[in-house]
């Protein structure tokens, strides 16, 4: 069976808040066996709501899983690959024994500019300095331009995926911030359903002549709703987080 190592959101809960290990349960059915493990070789970014690795000098520590076919295939359906992150077999040490599992690797644009985590520990990350720093877009003029036109917008189309396989589409109002896509939705609304499952989603203007579209990865980010509201509140005249508690949720859109 495939051997699978995780550092993020699909690590075993650990006690911590449920949006630490949040997409865990969609493979826990599929684990065979599971072991500490760490990965040499690699840095370790706090991305908000989840984590990202890249190639560096320190180690992640995390989950060493061995998973069924069908456990493999729902992580990659999470994690985008091959499309978004990328998953590579690699060498990891597990309770004294190098083995080889697969990894996955995040965009560069993806944990560009973020805060890395020194201990190399998704559960020791300091939650009082969650980054908020910028994506780095590529120096493309055009490409800044129509971001910039996506941020000025009042509304867009959000398009997410149900389980069975169907579109989702509806109208949102969006803000921008550090150049990530941001929506406010009541929990129980179908898109919140629909990312859970599958994090791809587009944002589009509805504008066929002058077309701009983002197709980017989504999280539901509870945590994020302090910070996002006052974006609401000067687009929109609306704050978010002024509403009774539980009554929203904050998506969070990587291009």
């Amino acid at each position: 069976m495939p051997k699978l190592f995780v550092y993020g959101t699909l690590r075993r809960p650990q006690g911590g808040p449920p949006v630490d290990t949040h997409y865990h349960g969609r493979i826990a059915a599929t684990i065979t066996a599971a072991s500490t493990a760490t990965l040499p070789g690699a840095t370790l970014y706090d991305c908000g709501a989840f984590p990202g690795i890249g190639r560096g000098t320190g180690s992640v520590r995390g989950d060493l899983f061995e998973v069924t076919d069908d456990g493999l295939a729902a992580a990659d359906l999470i994690e985008g690959h091959p499309g978004f992150y990328e998953r590579t077999l690699e060498r990891v040490d597990a309770e004294g024994t190098t083995v080889e599992a697969w990894v996955y690797w995040a965009p560069t644009a993806m944990v560009a500019g973020r805060r890395s985590i020194p201990s190399g520990d998704w559960f020791e990350r300091d939650r009082a300095e969650a980054t908020a720093t910028p994506l780095l877009l590529p120096d493309d003029d055009e490409l800044a331009s129509a971001f910039e036109r996506l941020a000025e917008e009042s509304y867009s189309w959000f398009t997410s995926v149900r389980p069975d396989g169907r579109p989702h589409v509806v109208p949102m109002w969006h803000v921008v911030a550090g150049n990530r896509i941001y929506v406010s939705t009541p929990p129980e609304a179908v898109k919140v359903g629909n990312i859970a499952v599958n994090p791809a989603v587009v944002v589009a203007l509805a504008d066929p002549a002058e077309v701009v579209r983002v197709e980017g990865w989504a999280i539901a980010s509870s945590g994020a709703l302090p910070a996002v509201a006052p974006h609401f509140f000067e687009k929109y005249g609306w704050n978010p987080d002024g509403e009774p508690e539980g009554g929203y949720t904050v998506i969070e859109v990587t291009p």
